[in-house]
């Protein structure tokens, strides 16, 4: 005599719940690291200060974290590792809103300054300021400074 087993209602319950598990676990999609964003294999931000002047090679002159309302304001970033045509973004701001933002490429490889500029014809609000320095839409360095009387 041959014996059959038919699901009974909780057993078609825990079925449909277990199938409804392993499609929702198949959809899921996962980030190798290989696919998270990079800013490059190597760039690397050494040193980011913000300053009065920039010299030759970009690098910072007085620098400085307080400024004059009436002041420019630069920004010398040392990098290392950049490849040729890799894109450094200045973002600055003033509390959490956005002044300006500005974009360099790299026109070579290997390690040296990049520099931004900040000018207005408006005197500067007093208070807080950071530029964040990016690559390939990462945060890779912040500098806080501050405009004062």
């Amino acid at each position: 005599m041959t014996r059959r087993c038919h699901p009974t209602g909780v057993s078609w319950a825990l079925v449909l719940t277990m199938l409804a598990l392993t499609a929702a676990c198949q959809a899921e999609v996962v980030q190798t690291p290989d696919e998270v964003p990079s800013p490059g294999p190597s760039l690397v931000v050494l040193d980011a200060v913000t300053s009065r002047q920039v010299g030759g090679g970009y690098a910072p002159i007085g620098i400085t974290s307080r400024f004059a309302p009436d002041d420019t304001f630069y920004c010398a970033v040392q990098v290392d590792g950049a490849e040729q045509d890799t894109e450094i973004v200045a973002r600055w701001l003033f509390g959490d809103s956005l002044i300006s933002e500005e974009t360099y490429m790299t026109e070579a490889s290997g390690t040296g300054y990049v520099a931004f500029e900040l000018s207005s014809q408006q005197p500067w609000p007093e208070g807080q300021y950071r530029v964040e320095i990016l690559s390939a839409g990462i945060v890779l360095h912040t500098v806080a400074f501050w405009v004062t009387e």
